[in-house]
């Protein structure tokens, strides 16, 4: 058999090939000890793949909103093509009024930004009775919940980050774990070339495997 190492990973396969390592290894007591060190790094390298996963959600966040926004704007331009009644077309001056403020630039605006300017669009808008203008007001419940969602993902990732202001970036903390990792890998292989037994050897077949499985 031949000595294996940690292939050329990305981070999500780091931690899948680490979980696989760990079931493989954990019921081991020959290296029990190199096990124990890979738990504590991957630990710490789960830690910063969970703070890094918390800002990845912005980016779909703000697409669905940008889209809404767009939406939106569209439909309010809509409105003021079509031949209302006096009291609709005052309502569609007023809309006008209130969206020009904003208009498609929004989405050019950083995400703070564009939050809360979405927000004082809003309320300026849910202080009008838009009745009248179904096509108008459609957009509205979904575009607060859209902007509503970015909030809530943006306090819970500073929230985690503040609980996590002490960890690692999950890349900081590749590189000890691939190295915890080489060293299991290394004291099995030197298990199997003394001891040989049956368990053993099983355990570093099914290393193998999984190593090739990512070549």
């Amino acid at each position: 058999m031949q000595m294996i190492k940690v292939p050329q990973l990305r981070m999500a396969q780091l931690q899948t090939f680490t979980e696989g390592v760990l079931q493989t290894t954990k019921d081991l007591p020959e290296v029990s000890a190199q096990v124990a060190a890979v738990q504590t790094h991957f630990a710490a390298f789960k830690e910063g793949m969970i703070r890094a996963q918390a800002l990845s959600d912005k980016p779909t966040l703000d697409r669905t909103r940008d889209l809404l926004n767009s939406g939106f704007f569209k439909s309010v331009e809509a409105e003021q093509l079509f031949p209302h009644e006096p009291a609709a077309k005052a309502l569609v001056d007023k809309l006008v009024h209130i969206t020009s403020g904003y208009g498609f630039g929004l989405s050019k605006l950083s995400y703070d930004e564009q939050t809360a300017q979405t927000d004082n669009m809003l309320q300026e808008l849910e202080a009008l009775d838009l009745t009248p203008l179904a096509g108008v007001t459609r957009w509205i419940a979904p575009l607060r919940a859209a902007n509503d969602a970015f909030k809530s993902v943006t306090v819970d990732y500073f929230k985690r980050a503040t609980e996590l202001a002490d960890t690692v970036a999950a890349s900081n903390a590749a590189l000890p774990l691939t190295d915890a990792l080489n060293d299991l890998f290394t004291m099995l292989f030197a298990h199997v070339q003394i001891t040989g037994t049956d368990e053993l050897i099983r355990a570093y077949k099914e290393l193998i495997t999984q190593v090739e499985a990512y070549r």
